[in-house]
């Protein structure tokens, strides 16, 4: 094999194997740095080429999140909130037979490019979830604490 083909060839199987390294993932996200207030608007943008943080971008993986707890469910998002590349949603969990009667819940997610990651509140709410301010170990933005993790 020539030089060129095998650069071709090794460079190929290099981001084949990045690709599904990504894909495989399951590590949590370093605590972001600084936090900036949230935000309840549905239309916050997202800087350098990330997905916005609006109702539109998140209904989806919202419903793939309610849908994930059962596949009968729906989801409608009343309320939204954005900080760092975060978001949280808060709606009503219903079930496809009587969606008018269903629970409050929120959703925590996370940017990744222009995906909206869903996260395990267990996870990232850190080790006190029930307090009014968000313990030091959690992962999610401060600004998102509460209306993420000590609401439901």
């Amino acid at each position: 094999m020539s030089h060129p083909a095998r650069l071709t060839a090794a460079l190929a199987c290099l981001a084949a194997a990045g690709l599904s390294a990504c894909a495989t993932s399951s590590t949590e996200p370093a605590a972001p740095s600084s936090s900036v207030a949230a935000s309840s608007s549905s239309t916050a943008p997202m800087v350098g080429g990330m997905t916005e943080c609006t109702k539109d971008a998140l209904t989806q993986p919202a419903t793939n999140a309610a849908q994930a707890m059962g596949p009968d469910n729906v989801y409608t998002i009343s309320d939204l909130h954005c900080a760092d590349g975060w978001a949280v949603t808060g709606g009503v969990l219903a079930n496809k037979s009587n969606p008018d009667m269903g629970a409050p819940t929120s959703f925590v997610f996370e940017q990744e490019g222009q995906f909206w990651i869903p996260k395990d509140k267990v996870k990232v709410c850190g080790t006190n979830p029930i307090t009014t301010t968000a313990p030091a170990d959690a992962l999610i933005p401060a600004a998102l604490f509460l209306p993420g993790c000590a609401a439901g």
